[in-house]
Order: structure tokens, then C-alpha cells, then sequence
């Protein structure tokens, strides 16, 4: 455990007034000092902290790079915002680029890192090639868009260029007011039969999803904002049914959260579900699709819940908008390739350490929930950092896809790396790093240029690029517009992952190459999480034994219980699996036990006492009854008990002591495999002493009767002796 080191307090000098006195007189001389010394670094940290007045941002490019030509037009649309306090008038927006290309990804890798103020190209100021801006508000936004002839960019060298724009105020004419940067790579073609750049992209669908400790989905409004038409979520699934040839990385335990709140959000179920499965008939369902009824629950379902329990309306909002888009996540997913991540999107590198099986238990719920959705995928894993540590690598699933990122490795970056047999396909880490700032480098038109212009840099290197779209990336809000030019791009060949890696043999590498930074160690998911959440699972196999008819409340726990190791959980600040653990021990608690204050057995060698079972969950339950005694006292178990909901029972057990004197038995309520639930209670219990004595008496009384007897007789017998011997003489 690492040790917090903290700096020891120096034992005060000798000498406190006479140093006291030399401060004072010299007070006035270092805050002068101070002044002029201090002031220059305080305007830096002003100048760093400082933002642009006019926030502005590019929404749509019409196209993803430029050729040789110098014929067409460029159209920019965006948006502009006053965030002063102040009125802005005469706002223009003038488009600039870039004079020098970049041509190595190093070098777009180091320009994505500039700051946003410095010069990287020169302002296109010819009439009608920028935006006029009418009077801005404090806090007002406007929507601008522009025109540039191609013939006024005036680059011809294949590379990849600065572009972007700049407003300026009518009072500032030289120096821009706010900005927004991009990339635009330009591409020649040779000739006719120049190859065009393979690209596969891979959009992971998944998300932060925690439980409350009742097992219903935490923050609603976070998921309707995500969820609902133009959210973030729904328009993932408009931006990739648009991508060609498009990969989706499908963690099922998203599905599984949404399909939760579209059936109204409801808590853990410990209702029966042991009963017969109706069929097709029975269900109405033979019109559906069996992957069309399987993502979307039936209306009959939610109503059933409704009526149950009405939800709020928060739950309700959140209904609304997971029913539309599980609507949409077929259409989405259909023509597609799907791979599928472990349950959870757990921290394989973490698990892999700490605990194997949970991960295998990860990857075994994965089959079975896209299997229970009629989805087909082929396993992968593919961890947002990029990373895996050697213990994870050496847990790849055989035949499964395996991403990871070209940061990995040291030296030369392998199209697909083999280390002792566990393949591995590398993708491109400048490409899921997205644009430059001022703008957020993960916004849709960011990341689509910043992909353009990697792919540019490695056409003709005969490498494909592959590129995991980052989890953070905001999606367009017109994925046509989006998708359009990147379609158009004649020059770039939208591949699958199999199309993308054919011809590249798996490169071998050594695991001294492997790179896994401390940064990374640090962050991994703690041991002791991982513990709890072995514990939650361990919980919920236990529950599920004690239910009578329930046989699939283990498995919700299990999925809770992986959510709580997964990467998104790296950034939590509370343990929901602590929580839930909690909330189910005091649910297996609440089967209880009562025995009488004391127990005396009529003897030693057995009897029976009598204890009383109570049940104050809502349905039944299977339990047995155990006791903890020592080596003098025994107590017999039970055959296993079943209560009714809310119900209390009472039965004997017997007890048989081996000496005298007092002992006490733990009274233990266990489910049927013996293991105890939490609810216990003691007993004292003791032989009775009124046998003992009567047993004294009555071997006293005895043996006095003997005596009697004894005494009677030898007297008889003497008398009889003594008239004998009279006689004779």
C-alpha cells in the first residue's frame, strides 16, 4: 500500500525576535521588489487563462481534403458566440489556411498541440469570401457560413494543411477575437490507377452505466439526454448506419441498462420467474422479428410494471427516449460487423491481475445477452486507453478481434502484432486523439479531419489506417452531411477489419516491446473493488438460492457487479457495488431467527427446544437452520424450511449434551447449501438438576430400606438364637 509522505514541520531557530526585527525593516523593500518582479508572470497566468470573447466552431466542411485543382468552392457552416458582457458589432468571420504541409503524422500529432493562438496560416480577406455577422448580444449565438473559391487556398504540395476560421471585431481589424482550426490534408492523384487508402473505422457503443443499490439504472436525466432523438447516444446510431463498412464494438451491458429504462427503470426483481414460457401464440409475438422483440420489451410489459408501481417522471422521460432509440439500434447495427466486448467493458488489464474468472464470467454473460438479443458478434476487446498489460494479453480470447493502440509499442508500430500466439491489430492513436483547440478536439468535424488527414500521411506506405473512434467524440448533429463528403473522397477505400489487415502477416513481437505506463497501473480499477464486486456476485448466487421461485436474479447482480470494474468506473467516486452489497446482505438479513431465553433439557442424553423462523421479504424463501456449539453440545440441524412471503414459522430442533454445566448454540439461518445469510441468534443451554437428586433419594431411601431390613432380620434372627438355646438348657 503506498505510504502519503508528508513534509516534517523544521524545529523553529533560536533567534525568533532578532530574525522578526530584520523582516520588518526589510518588509518594505521586498514587497517592492515583489512588484516588479512578480508582475510579469502574473499577466502570463492572465494571458494563459484568458479565453477568446467570440467562441466559434465549425459544424459542417463539405468536403474531407482537396486535390490538385484549383477549380470549386468550399463551404463552411458554424456558429458564433458573444461571451462577453459586452454589445459586439461589425463582426466578420474570414476563413484562413495554412502555407506549409505537414507531412509525417509525428509532426500533425505535434501541431495538434500548439496553442490556439499561434500563427499558422494567413486570413483569406477577399470580398465575398467571409461571413458578415450582424450585432452579437452578451450571451447571444449565430449561425454563420462562408464560401472559398478553391483557386484562393493557393496550395498545390500533397500534405496536410491548417484551415479554419477567425471573427474579428470592427475594433480589433489584426488581431482575432475567436477562433476555430481544423485539418485539410490535400491528396494528388498520380494517376488513374493510384490505390486508394484503406480505412476501417470502429465506433464503440458503450457508456457509463451504474446501478443504484436497489439494481435500478443511476442519473436518468444523463441517459434521456443521451438517449433521446439528437442526443448523443441516438446519434451515434444515425452517424453509423451512414459510415460504409463501418465496425461496431457493442458492450451488451449498455443494451441491457436501456432496455431497463424502457421498462420503466424498476428495481431488482425477486418476483417468481421459474413459471412456464408462454409461447409465440400465448405472447401475440408471431408478427416480430426475434431480434426486433428481443431489444424492444413489449408493451404488455411495461404496462404490467406501470400498473405495479408508478414511476415518476423522470423515469417516464427516460422510457420515452430508451424506447426510441432501441428502435433505431437495429436499423443501425443491420449490414454492419459487430464485435463484442466483455460485459461491462471491464478493466481487462486490472483482471487480469486480480481476478481471471470474473473476466471469464464477463465474456460468458456477453454470449449469453447477445444471445438472448438475436445479435450476432465476434468477441473482441478493445480497451478505450489502448492499452493491455502482458497478464491481459496473455488472456486474449482465442479467434477473438483484439484493438489495440499503436502507443503499445516501441519502435515500429506492426499493422497486426503476435506476441506468443495472442494477435493483436494496432490502431492509430492520432486519429482517436482528434483536432486542434481552441475547439473541443473531439468534436464530429475534429475528428473526421483529424482521420482524413492521418489517412492522407500513410497512402502509399501500403499500411491501412484503423481507427477506434474515441468514446468522448460528439457526434454530428446531419450525419448525411457529415458522411457525404467523406463517401466522396474517391481517394479512400471505407474497409472492413478483415479487408483492412488482408496481406499483413501478424508481425512477432517480444514483450520487452510492449509499453504499459505507470499512468495506466495507476489508474486500473483497485483491488479491493474488485473484491467487493466478488462479493456482490457472490451475494447474488446466495439470494437466488434463498428465493423460492426466482432463477435469475444471480445474473442482474452479476452484470451490477461488473459494471462496478469497469474502465468508465475508473473515474467513479462512489463503490456502487459496496452499496449494492449492502442493500442485498440486508435483504438476506431480513430472514431471521428467535429462540427462548434459555433451554434446560430434561437429560443429558436429548431433548428438544423450540425456535421461530420470520420471512419479511415480499416472496418466499428456502432456508435451513445450522449451529455453532462446542465439543459438549450438539444441536441437529433442519431439513431445508420454506416460508410464504412475510410469514413466520416455528419447529423444534433437538440438542443432547455430553457433561453438565452450561453451553451456548448459535442459531444460524442458512441457505440450502449451508451458507449463512447474516440473521443469527444464541441460546444457553444446560441439563436439569432435579433428576440427580431424585436419584440420590431414592438410592438413599434404598439403601436405608435395606438397612432396615438388615437390622429387622439379624434382630429375628437373634431372638430366635437366644429361644433356642433357653430351651435347651
Amino acid at each position: 500500500m503506498p505510504v502519503r509522505q508528508h513534509q516534517a514541520r523544521p524545529p523553529r531557530p533560536p533567534g525568533r525576535v532578532v530574525i522578526t526585527l530584520v523582516l520588518t525593516l526589510l518588509a518594505p523593500l521586498l514587497l517592492m521588489l515583489s512588484t516588479t518582479t512578480l508582475a510579469a508572470p502574473a499577466r502570463a497566468v492572465d494571458d494563459v487563462e484568458e479565453t477568446d470573447p467570440l467562441a466559434v466552431s465549425i459544424d459542417q466542411l463539405d468536403t474531407v481534403s482537396l486535390d490538385g485543382r484549383t477549380k470549386g468552392r468550399i463551404t463552411v457552416r458554424g456558429k458564433v458566440s458573444n461571451t462577453t458582457e459586452d454589445e459586439w458589432a461589425g463582426v466578420n468571420v474570414y476563413p484562413f489556411v495554412g502555407d506549409t504541409p505537414i507531412t509525417t503524422s509525428k509532426e500533425l500529432a505535434e501541431a495538434a498541440k500548439l496553442p490556439a493562438d499561434a500563427l499558422v496560416g494567413e486570413r483569406i480577406v477577399a470580398e465575398g469570401a467571409y461571413a458578415k455577422i450582424p450585432d452579437l448580444a452578451p450571451g447571444e449565438t449565430y449561425s454563420w457560413s462562408l464560401t472559398v473559391p478553391r483557386k484562393l487556398l493557393r496550395v498545390t504540395e500533397p500534405g496536410v494543411y491548417w484551415f479554419g476560421v477567425h471573427a474579428l471585431g470592427a475594433t480589433t481589424p489584426k488581431t482575432a477575437d475567436g477562433r476555430a482550426r481544423t485539418f485539410l490534408p490535400l491528396v494528388k492523384e498520380p494517376n488513374k490507377k493510384a490505390k486508394a487508402e484503406k480505412v476501417s473505422l470502429v465506433m464503440p457503443l458503450r457508456r457509463s452505466v451504474v446501478y443504484d443499490a436497489d439494481g435500478s439504472v443511476s442519473y436518468l436525466p444523463g441517459w434521456t439526454r443521451d438517449l433521446r432523438a439528437g442526443g448523443r447516444l441516438y446519434r451515434m446510431l444515425e452517424t453509423g448506419a451512414e459510415v460504409p463498412s463501418l465496425t461496431w464494438a457493442i458492450d451488451p451491458a449498455l443494451i441491457d441498462a436501456v432496455r431497463n429504462l424502457a421498462e420503466g427503470n424498476p428495481g431488482r426483481n425477486l418476483a417468481p420467474t421459474d413459471g412456464p414460457e408462454e409461447s409465440p401464440e400465448e405472447s401475440g409475438g408471431q408478427s416480430a422479428s426475434a431480434s426486433a422483440s428481443a431489444l424492444v420489451p413489449s408493451p404488455s410489459a411495461s404496462t404490467d410494471a406501470d400498473a405495479e408501481e408508478p414511476i415518476d417522471e423522470e423515469a417516464k422521460a427516460a422510457q420515452k427516449a430508451a424506447t426510441t432509440w432501441l428502435g433505431r439500434l437495429e436499423d443501425a447495427l443491420a449490414g454492419h460487423n459487430l464485435l463484442a466486448l466483455p460485459y461491462a467493458d471491464p478493466d481487462l488489464s486490472a483482471l487480469a491481475t486480480s481476478d481471471p474468472d470474473l473476466l471469464a464470467s464477463a465474456r460468458e454473460r456477453t454470449s449469453q445477452a447477445l444471445a438472448e438479443l438475436g445479435i450476432k458478434a465476434t468477441p473482441a476487446a478493445a480497451p478505450p486507453t489502448g492499452y493491455l498489460d502482458r497478464a491481459a494479453v496473455n488472456l486474449l480470447e482465442p479467434g477473438a478481434v483484439n484493438l489495440v493502440s499503436d502507443r503499445m509499442f516501441r519502435g515500429t508500430k506492426p499493422v497486426v502484432a503476435d506476441l506468443d500466439g495472442h494477435e493483436m491489430i494496432v490502431t492509430s492513436s492520432g486519429a482517436a486523439a482528434g483536432g486542434p483547440g481552441p475547439n473541443d478536439p473531439l468534436d464530429a468535424i475534429s475528428v473526421r479531419q483529424r482521420l482524413a488527414a492521418e489517412a492522407a500521411l500513410l497512402r502509399g506506405s501500403g499500411k491501412p489506417l484503423v481507427a477506434v473512434l474515441p468514446d468522448g467524440w460528439h457526434p454530428p448533429q446531419d450525419a448525411a452531411s457529415f458522411v457525404a463528403p467523406w463517401n466522396e473522397a474517391a481517394w479512400i477505400s471505407s474497409s472492413t477489419l478483415t479487408e483492412a489487415v488482408a496481406g499483413h502477416k501478424a508481425t512477432s513481437v517480444t514483450a520487452e516491446k510492449l509499453r504499459y505506463p505507470r499512468r495506466e497501473m495507476r489508474a486500473e480499477i483497485s483491488a479491493e473493488r474488485i473484491r467487493t464486486a466478488n462479493e456482490l456476485v457472490g451475494a447474488g448466487e446466495m439470494l437466488q438460492r434463498v428465493l423460492t421461485h426466482n432463477d435469475e436474479v444471480a445474473a442482474d447482480i452479476l452484470n451490477e457487479a461488473l459494471t462496478t470494474t469497469s474502465y468508465s468506473a475508473r473515474r467513479g467516486y462512489t463503490d456502487a457495488g459496496a452499496d449494492a452489497l449492502s442493500y442485498v446482505g440486508a435483504q438476506l438479513g431480513s430472514i431471521t431467527v428467535s429462540v427462548p431465553p434459555k433451554v434446560i433439557l430434561s437429560s443429558m442424553k436429548g431433548g428438544e427446544f423450540q425456535v421461530s423462523l420470520s420471512n419479511e421479504l415480499d416472496e418466499p424463501v428456502t432456508v435451513r437452520l445450522d449451529a455453532m456449539t462446542d465439543d459438549s453440545l450438539r444441536v441437529s440441524t433442519s431439513e431445508p424450511v420454506q416460508l410464504d412471503a412475510n410469514s413466520k414459522a416455528s419447529f423444534n430442533l433437538a440438542a443432547s449434551m455430553r457433561d453438565t454445566g452450561t453451553h451456548t448454540a448459535l442459531i444460524v439461518v442458512t441457505d440450502t447449501k449451508g451458507n449463512p445469510l447474516g440473521a443469527h441468534a444464541s441460546v444457553p443451554i444446560r441439563p436439569s438438576q432435579v433428576s440427580g437428586v431424585i436419584w440420590w433419594f431414592v438410592g438413599t431411601g434404598c439403601a436405608l430400606l435395606f438397612a432396615a431390613i438388615a437390622v429387622r432380620l439379624s434382630r429375628r434372627i437373634m431372638k430366635a438364637k437366644k429361644a433356642r438355646t433357653s430351651g435347651a438348657m
